[in-house]
């Protein structure tokens, strides 16, 4: 393990600057969706639309476990961010 030796800091001012660290940190986070899955659901159609592939293959890829399915009582949604990004190898 690593050690760390702080010199000329005084509690107060090591203390300030952890939580002007911390602060920051979180501000970024909050701000920085890039960083965040994109949750959005979409529905068969949308799936379709969106992988430019017909929607009885939206069916088909389930059964494949290419696209997994959430259901919201009996609706069926994919998040976006679980889509796959190249079907050309799925195909």
């Amino acid at each position: 393990m690593n050690q760390i030796y702080l010199q000329n800091f005084t509690k107060e001012e090591l203390i300030e600057d952890m939580k002007n660290v911390i602060l920051s940190e979180i501000k970024n986070m909050m701000g920085n969706t890039s960083n965040r899955p994109d949750d959005t659901l979409l529905t068969r159609k949308e799936v379709s639309e969106y992988l430019r592939i017909h929607i009885s293959s939206v069916g088909r890829w389930v059964k494949l476990d290419i696209l997994k399915p959430h259901y919201i009582g009996n609706r069926v949604y994919f998040k976006k961010s679980e889509l796959p990004t190249n079907k050309k190898n799925l195909i």
